[in-house]
């Protein structure tokens, strides 16, 4: 059994080409009992975005709090508090703050997804 809560897990900022204000959290996944998948939960920050980027996995996310846009294949898709997107695999997409507040999501991936 695994029992924690968000604000006790370490959040660190991620980098690379195309990253900007993004910081990950993972709450659940092989150590915690999940082998097949990894609960992380993103918090872009002002101006925050992921890159432009496709891969043989999809995605599946949940908007905890705050606004933005998941862009896939050159379509923007809104997205806020209470919100739902599924990525699917193979298809270009990006995530991105839309708002002044921080854009806080779940995003579940295949274990073999999370680097």
């Amino acid at each position: 059994m695994f029992v924690a809560n968000i604000k006790d897990i370490e959040k660190n900022q991620i980098s690379g080409e195309g990253i900007q204000n993004v910081l990950k959290q993972v709450p659940i996944g092989p150590e915690e009992g999940w082998k097949d998948h990894i609960l992380r939960v993103f918090t872009l920050q002002k101006d925050g975005h992921t890159p432009k980027h496709s891969h043989d996995w999809e995605h599946f996310n949940y908007v905890i709090s705050g606004k933005g846009t998941v862009e896939i294949e050159g379509v923007k898709n809104d997205l806020s508090a209470g919100s739902f997107a599924v990525v699917p695999s193979n298809k270009e997409h990006q995530y991105s703050n839309a708002g002044d507040e921080d854009f806080v999501m779940i995003c579940i991936v295949p274990a073999r997804g999370d680097y």
